[in-house]
């Protein structure tokens, strides 16, 4: 088995707030990157979810690339 897929499945961080409590200010961070500052600064708990969370993380960089083409369409 996937060394990295074992330790991402048993990892547990205090910091982490899960997948639900994630994607419920999912779009504060994501607003946030999209204005140019640093999502992991202003919240580090999203991105240490995102960090061991692969689901979350093809979301996430779905809705940021949706985002980004519908920005640079509009310009």
């Amino acid at each position: 088995m996937n060394r990295k897929l074992v330790e991402n499945l048993l990892r547990t961080e205090d910091s982490d707030p899960g997948c639900e409590a994630s994607f419920a200010r999912l779009d504060q961070y994501v607003e946030a990157i999209i204005q140019g500052h640093d999502g992991t600064a202003l919240f580090p708990d999203i991105a240490m979810h995102l960090q061991h969370c692969d689901a979350c993380r093809e979301d996430t960089e779905g809705l940021l690339e949706v985002l980004r083409k519908n920005i640079a369409a509009d310009q």
